[in-house]
């Protein structure tokens, strides 16, 4: 929130903070870790994307971006390593709550102090320093909020009310992919949810005080939609930079006729100025795909696909045991119902980008090593008393 607000991008104070967090990220995670093949995948992608480095044209560049994409895959088996019971899980979960509040504070704070920052949303409000990250970020949060309210009961209508003020505000700045990741999250909710009747209760609440709303934010969205008409056509979004990327990238990897380009890729994190033939100049490649298309080839991006698969296998193996022995079925669906979520968005909001985002990214995998962790340990308890009982 602060970087390029209160401390100027680039700057000496910037380096060290992002260093001293990798540094930390790597030192708890050297002191956690334990030898486990369910982060096979992911260690050896990010092993693989450290030797790439060694060939970028810009190795500073690249290792920055680098950087900040290991931080928040180190947090996934940080968390599975130290997210043992469910009295830490909720911590985390309440303390992810409070991005939330954050997120409104930010906004408020940064339109009442006119510190504008990159959004679609400048002609209605300023988001300071914080957009996509934010956006995703709530992304995530809104599909946890049924986690959420039941975890905090006492606070049911005061997390409601919060989530509807965070959907109306991303619904006002239309970033696409965050509001589709988001009903695919209540999507997901409503149909792979045990306690879907209380989900879709809540919906249907939370729907119906945003009708009575709507003639509050109605001119702002109004006006929104109107500076953005041209974006949200048909025609411009084929011609949109990040489409076009798409098919660049597949021309000059895949059909590039070199087979170390198609497999390895070239220039990894460092895509400005380097596809298209400059045709973009300093614009980055957007879509994750792409960029670890670009970068590492095909290797890149099957590592990449099929990281999180590993994670999915392993909830399926346990989830009956850790189920039989979990004493509340319905913060066992929660979770579970959750965890699906998490999977699933992670891909969706890949298409706009931000591999090297830090927060929203460290959100969905330190939720996602959390949950498979708790249902580990009761899939443990499960089978010792099997075993003690036989």
């Amino acid at each position: 929130m602060s970087i390029g607000v209160i401390l100027p991008r680039g700057s000496v104070a910037t380096q060290v903070i992002g260093i001293s967090i990798l540094l930390v990220t790597g030192y708890i995670f050297s002191r956690v870790y334990k030898s486990i093949g369910l982060f096979s995948l992911l260690y050896i992608f990010i092993l693989y994307l450290c030797v790439l480095i060694l060939f970028s044209s810009e190795m500073i560049y690249s290792m920055s971006n680098l950087a900040s994409t290991i931080i928040w895959m180190l947090i996934l088996p940080i968390s599975f390593f130290v997210i043992s019971d469910l009295e830490k899980f909720k911590k985390l979960i309440n303390a992810i709550t409070l991005i939330g509040v954050l997120y409104i504070l930010n906004i408020v704070i940064s339109s009442a102090f006119n510190i504008q920052g990159k959004s679609y949303s400048r002609e209605i409000f300023d988001v300071g320093n914080v957009f996509t990250e934010g956006l995703n970020s709530m992304a995530y949060l809104l599909a946890a909020s049924p986690l959420i309210v039941y975890l905090n009961p006492k606070y049911k209508r005061v997390i409601i009310l919060i989530a509807i003020i965070i959907f109306i505000l991303v619904l006002v700045q239309l970033k696409r992919i965050s509001i589709i990741a988001i009903l695919a999250g209540f999507i997901i909710n409503l149909f792979y949810s045990g306690n879907r009747i209380n989900i879709f209760l809540g919906l249907v609440s939370s729907a119906l005080i945003l009708f009575i709303a709507y003639p509050i934010f109605e001119s702002t969205l109004q006006k929104q939609m109107k500076a953005r008409e041209r974006r949200l056509t048909t025609q411009n979004i084929e011609e949109e930079g990040r489409y076009q990327e798409t098919f660049i990238v597949l021309d000059e990897i895949l059909y590039s006729g070199q087979p170390s380009t198609v497999f390895f890729g070239k220039e990894v994190f460092n895509s400005p100025g380097n596809y298209a033939n400059g045709k973009y100049g300093r614009r980055m490649i957007h879509n994750d795909y792409n960029v670890v298309l670009h970068g590492s080839g095909i290797v890149g991006l099957s590592l990449f696909l099929f990281w999180p698969i590993p994670l999915f296998i392993f909830y399926r193996k346990i989830k009956y045991s850790a189920k039989a022995y979990f004493s509340d079925k319905k913060l066992f669906d929660y979770m579970q119902v959750t965890f699906i979520c998490f999977l699933i968005l992670g891909y969706i909001l890949s298409i706009s980008g931000g591999i090297n985002a830090i927060l929203f990214n460290a959100i969905r995998v330190v939720v996602l090593g959390a949950i498979l962790r708790i249902f580990y340990e009761h899939y443990i308890q499960f089978h010792t008393q099997k075993k003690l009982h036989a």
